[in-house]
């Protein structure tokens, strides 16, 4: 993991668990995230120092629903990220992404 990825909290014991966020800095063991949506994909922006090992980078997942992928395609357009966009928008296979 690097600055700038983004990355899920797996760690059941953690306050963020579930929460989607991208690495701030990293200084092993740890490093800073920036979380901007909770489990419930509610808005958010909460930095936390927490340890890499409590972090999963976020394109591990390969079986998001319709709905979830929909949510991290806004969330990439809110973050103005084009490449992460893209790759959603891929694995979408073409299908249409709901308009609000």
């Amino acid at each position: 993991m690097q600055p700038g990825d983004w990355v899920y909290c797996v760690n059941p014991h953690e306050y963020v668990f579930g929460w989607l966020g991208y690495i701030d800095w990293i200084r092993p063991p740890e490093c800073k995230v920036v979380f901007v949506r909770t489990r419930l994909n509610q808005p958010v922006r909460e930095e936390r120092r927490i340890l890499l090992s409590r972090l999963e980078p976020a394109g591990v997942s390969t079986d998001w629903t319709s709905s979830e992928l929909n949510a991290l395609i806004d969330l990439a357009l809110d973050t103005r990220d084009e490449e992460w966009f893209y790759e959603l928008a891929a694995r979408k296979g073409g299908e249409r992404v709901d308009t609000v």
